[in-house]
């Protein structure tokens, strides 16, 4: 599966919080860098799931994918994202052996 593919198949598995299938997108060793009113790091598989159950526990928000812009060698994808609310975020993925290996996002509301 292309990785572009797979990104938009982790965005459905997010949107629908299949976290088992979401999971199978994420290196072991995934390094999540989150830029709102501060710069948070989350390192490793189990603390990523932990940050996203968390921020969307009691929450029915969903998002779509406004925009996605792919680099030539196809491991890094950038994707502007919006959700239910109007927010928005930037979020920078790269990719490494069809898995996401970092994600850099930049929220923008």
């Amino acid at each position: 599966m292309a990785n572009k593919d797979s990104l938009l198949s982790f965005f459905d598995a997010e949107n629908e919080r299949d976290w088992s299938t979401y999971r199978k997108f994420l290196s072991p060793d995934v390094v999540w860098i989150l830029h709102s009113k501060q710069t948070k790091t989350i390192k490793g598989i189990d603390a990523y799931l932990a940050a996203i159950m968390e921020a969307y526990k009691g929450s029915d928000n969903t998002f779509v994918c406004e925009a996605l812009y792919q680099g030539g060698d196809e491991n890094r994808i950038v994707a502007i994202l919006r959700n239910n609310l109007g927010e928005r975020s930037c979020d920078i993925f790269e990719f490494s052996g069809g898995l996401i290996v970092e994600e850099s996002e930049f929220i923008l509301s």
